[in-house]
């Protein structure tokens, strides 16, 4: 869809970096008394097609990014717009009532305005990521962010450091910097194999 294609490095680091992302967030499981049943299945075949879906809308909004002419602040309204009818929908028919007696806001906190306004400068961030380098190099920039706010979770909040963390935040940075290394160029050695045929020929 974008006639673009990966170096065998960058496949190696784009799977070392889901490796990383598994490790720091992988929690060990633990006994609870309540039994919950579950098809893992299921599970299975939401998070496939959630991760199919996901890659898909990535790369498409890659690609209208940089096919067209249009002003990327204009490419973000259009696409608010749109998650905002969705949203607004979905919140009147779950909590439609509640609305009507309280108003649209009640609750609303300093804090979470404070959330809203971080959420709207990860959008927009996002979207200057995928504009002015790719879709994946996005998805390098979310796992760096997953890994310094477990750092920020360990500093404020006395989260523990595990093995498996300190292995998936290893892997992550490596992956980052096996990505961003510039691809080589064969053109040079492509040349010097052609010119030695020809002089093979001409002998």
């Amino acid at each position: 869809m974008l006639n673009r294609t990966l170096s065998k490095l960058q496949w190696v680091s784009v799977f070392m970096l889901c490796a990383g992302v598994t490790l720091v967030q992988w929690k060990p499981a633990q006994a609870t008394k309540v039994v919950v049943e579950q098809n893992p299945l299921l599970g299975f075949g939401a998070i496939a097609i959630a991760v199919l879906c996901s890659g898909f809308a990535g790369v498409y909004f890659e690609k209208v990014l940089k096919s067209s002419d249009t002003s990327l602040w204009v490419r973000n309204i259009q696409m608010y717009l749109s998650g905002i009818i969705v949203t607004l929908a979905g919140v009147y028919l779950s909590d439609g009532a509640e609305i009507k007696e309280k108003g649209f806001f009640y609750g609303y906190t300093y804090y979470v305005w404070f959330v809203i306004f971080l959420a709207s400068v990860g959008g927009l961030y996002t979207s200057v990521v995928v504009k002015y380098t790719d879709n994946i190099m996005k998805g390098f920039s979310a796992a760096a962010a997953i890994v310094l706010s477990t750092i920020a979770s360990v500093m404020l909040f006395g989260l523990q450091i595990t093995l498996t963390f300190a292995l998936g935040t290893l892997l992550v940075c490596v992956s980052i910097y096996l990505y961003g290394l510039p691809r080589q160029d064969t053109t040079s050695i492509q040349q010097g194999e052609t010119a030695s045929k020809e002089r093979v020929i001409g002998v």
